[in-house]
């Protein structure tokens, strides 16, 4: 066999092996074909509740808050005039209802609140500082929650 026939054949052993490597293990061959990662972390139609969205009137406004809340401390009682969802990025929160159960939410939850929620707290019941980021969708001039007395 000449030395040029041994190195075709090497050749194609190679590309054989790099396909099957390819095929074995697909997101190496997507990682360099794409830079950016995008994924859904979270999407609902309803709220913690099961009801339906329901947006205030006027022209929209959307809203982006990081919201970092210390042990112990709490958001003291309170409603949502428009819908809002939250996600937990580190710690975690627990939202209590005026009347009803509680709700604790972890690391990497989300949820929804909206209009028919009742009024509630967020407080940290973990054991370090909680991160959460809350994203409302609006109008102009209406606020983001209404203090309950």
């Amino acid at each position: 066999m000449s030395l040029t026939h041994q190195k075709s054949m090497l050749k194609n052993i190679f590309i054989t092996i790099a396909c099957a490597l390819m095929l074995c293990v697909p997101n190496i061959a997507l990682a360099a074909e794409s830079p950016v990662d995008v994924q859904e972390v979270f999407t609902s139609t309803k709220t913690i509740e099961g009801d339906a969205f329901t947006y205030p009137k006027g022209n929209a406004e959307m809203r982006l808050y990081r919201v970092e809340v210390q042990v112990g401390a709490e958001i003291p009682l309170h409603s949502h005039p428009a819908p809002l969802t939250g996600h937990i990025e580190t710690g975690q929160l627990t939202l209590k209802k005026e009347r009803g159960k509680s709700q604790t939410f972890r690391e990497g939850d989300s949820f929804v609140l909206g209009v028919n929620t009742p009024p509630h707290t967020m407080g940290n019941t973990g054991n370090k500082s909680a991160v959460m980021w809350v994203s409302v969708a609006s109008a102009e001039g209406v606020p983001t929650l209404i203090p309950v007395e």
